[in-house]
């Protein structure tokens, strides 16, 4: 310590550096830090610093990690909830979807069995009114008709055929018009065909019997003899079981037991006996018979021109039927005999396979006689 001695009345003292500092007399001293503190205090204050800022590192990383661990846990519960919520609604959405699609093919299903039951029962129309056709028409020949029956067996066929579509169905209907106008057209052209040769025979029969009047009227005028006229015209027939016999006809008219034919009488000419059977084999046909086979029969042929010129008719013993008809029309004869139930039961036989015929007619008349065997 250094002592002024300027003033000697008042000591002061300089601190010295490093030197400790004393309380001023009557005052208690109180501790303070220096500034700028020792070097191993400032040294512990730092270290204390980074502890504390570590610590609040770890704290902050451990803060963020649970944060970030409770975050994801969060979403993966709301993903669960919400795979739950789908899963709920999947099912229902699903069946939903399945019965829409089930009423859909139901009602699909009804639209498509009601379109073909439709175009099934037109189909059936059209092979009922062709089978009408073939049941008119005999005589149409057997080319057009089997055309027609093919055509309608195949519309059969696809009508009762499950899985045959509307398409197919209605082409086997279209197929069926051609066929039978063929066989329409057939049948008209042999009805055409036999009205002219009915013609021809009904002229040819008239001028033999202008002939024939002009002869036997010059026969009575040179023998001074008349013939009384018959009053009544009618057509009329007989029937006898085979084997049968009948009477002889006596000279110059009709035997007992037979029936006359007013109107006819006279020159006679053949017939064509395969007009009148073939006549006989479309009445079976209409039936559901079967066709007999047809000849001509010499002593039958023979006793008809006998009926024709004598003008009535009676059983030779060699014959099953026998008739007569005012318009010459073979088709008129069977229908004459198919009005009486013993001629309509020998026309219709189902023992017998074939038919010998003979046919004459006189003044327009036909004449026939029918063995069956």
């Amino acid at each position: 310590m250094d002592v002024d001695s300027k003033d000697s009345g008042t000591q002061t003292v300089t601190p010295v550096e490093g030197a400790r500092t004393l309380a001023p007399a009557g005052t208690i001293p109180t501790q303070r830090s220096r500034a700028g503190g020792g070097p191993h205090g400032g040294r512990s204050r730092r270290t204390w610093f980074v502890v504390a800022g570590g610590l609040a590192l770890v704290l902050a990383g451990a803060t963020t990690g649970v944060a970030a661990q409770r975050a994801a846990t969060l979403r993966e519960e709301r993903v669960a909830e919400a795979r739950l919520r789908i899963s709920a609604v999947l099912p229902a959405t699903a069946t939903d979807a399945g019965v829409r699609g089930a009423l859909d093919a139901q009602a699909t299903t009804a639209v498509y069995t009601s379109a073909r039951t439709a175009v099934a029962a037109s189909a059936q129309q059209v092979v009922d009114h062709a089978n009408g056709t073939l049941a008119a028409s005999p005589q149409a020949g057997d080319g057009p008709r089997g055309a027609l029956q093919t055509a309608t067996g195949a519309v059969s066929a696809a009508i009762a055929g499950p899985n045959v579509s509307i398409t197919a169905l209605r082409a086997a209907t279209g197929g069926v018009a051609g066929p039978e106008k063929a066989v329409a057209d057939a049948q008209a052209a042999w009805v055409a065909a036999e009205q002219a040769r009915i013609a021809a025979e009904q002229a040819a029969a008239a001028e033999a019997a202008r002939q024939a009047a002009a002869q036997q009227a010059a026969a009575r005028g040179s023998t001074k003899t008349t013939v009384k006229p018959r009053s009544t015209r009618t057509t009329t027939t007989t029937t006898q079981s085979s084997g049968g016999t009948a009477a002889p006809a006596p000279t110059g008219g009709v035997p007992a037991g037979g029936k006359v034919c007013a109107g006819s009488g006279g020159s006679a000419g053949e017939a064509s006996a395969g007009a009148v059977g073939e006549a006989i084999n479309a009445y079976r046909a209409s039936a559901g018979l079967g066709a007999l086979s047809i000849s001509r029969s010499g002593s039958l042929t023979s006793h008809a021109l006998n009926m024709a010129a004598t003008g009535g008719i009676w059983h030779s013993g060699g014959d099953n039927i026998v008739g007569c008809v005012s318009n010459g029309s073979a088709s008129s004869l069977v229908s004459a005999w198919s009005r009486s139930p013993g001629h309509n039961a020998q026309m219709l036989r189902t023992d017998v396979s074939s038919m010998s015929v003979g046919a004459a007619s006189s003044a327009g008349w036909l004449f026939g006689a029918v063995r069956f065997s």
